[in-house]
């Protein structure tokens, strides 16, 4: 890579930007290649999503170069938006520098719905791709000479790269290190800044151990806990059952009402993120 484009609108959703821009800033800041990183776009200055409003926007370039990357940051994604100049005008830069296999060295990603933009400049077209699980059906729906896929972090077609966004959007930026520096540069940058190098683009969006937790039963997160200290324990023991006053028919019973695993289950899977599987 040589320069990474960050192409920013209104409501720009700051950790859809600031994963990926801190990740490849770090390039440079570390040593491992002489990558500049940029905020381009059709306004000098952005008010963020959240809030906190981003200046020194540069104009969105004339001229790309062998070797850079465009990233298409994720931004809420309004009628607003989608109907307003800034939109049309990113969508034809996109357009007139990657249609019709303009820039084939040039590689161009989206965070989360920057997916849209790749879309409306019709980059998505007879491409694989995907964005957050949330605007899975409405990427289908607005575009579908799209090969739109469910659950994945991020997907690869040629020079276009899609991610589900927000944090995965790290989990892209690391790969496009990785694709551009190789895999030592890119585990140094995630090392510097304490992430795991782990997640691949066929992982899925939302991972078991995490959604697992998504309940509001202090019993069985206690059991959880218990797990993630002891993932060795013999859960199937009644004296593990025991710990929390139920019998190992009613653990096992609460718990998949709770997670849809049976504890077992839940233990594999974290063991299995344990060792990186």
């Amino acid at each position: 890579m040589t320069t990474a484009y960050f192409l920013v609108l209104p409501n720009v959703h700051m950790l859809d930007l600031g994963g990926p821009l801190q990740i490849l800033s770090s390039v440079a800041e570390l040593g491992l290649a002489p990558l500049t990183v940029r905020c381009v776009g059709p306004h000098s200055s952005v008010t963020s999503f959240q809030g906190p409003a981003l200046g020194r926007v540069e104009r969105l370039p004339a001229r790309l170069e062998a070797g850079d990357v465009v990233i298409a940051v994720g931004s809420k994604l309004l009628d607003t938006l989608t109907t307003s100049p800034a939109w049309h005008d990113s969508a034809a830069w996109l357009r007139d520098s990657f249609g019709e296999g303009r820039n084939g060295g040039v590689q161009v990603a989206a965070v989360c719905t920057g997916a849209f933009l790749l879309g409306a400049a019709g980059l998505l077209d007879g491409r694989l791709c995907t964005t957050h699980h949330a605007h899975i059906k409405r990427l289908r729906a607005r575009h579908p000479d799209a090969s739109v896929i469910d659950n994945r972090v991020f997907v690869r077609d040629g020079n276009v790269w899609t991610s589900a966004g927000v944090a995965s959007g790290i989990d892209l930026a690391l790969r496009l290190v990785a694709n551009a520096c190789g895999d030592e540069a890119a585990i140094a940058v995630a090392r510097d800044n304490v992430v795991p190098f782990r997640r691949f683009g066929a992982d899925p969006q939302l991972e078991p151990q995490f959604s697992a937790r998504s309940h509001g039963n202090p019993l069985v997160h206690a059991v959880q806990d218990a797990i993630a200290r002891d993932l060795e324990a013999n859960v199937a023991d009644p004296r593990f059952a025991q710990r929390f006053a139920v019998s190992v028919r009613h653990l096992s019973r609460l718990f998949h009402e709770e997670t849809g695993l049976t504890p077992k289950q839940y233990q594999l899977t974290r063991c299995a993120a344990s060792l990186g599987l």
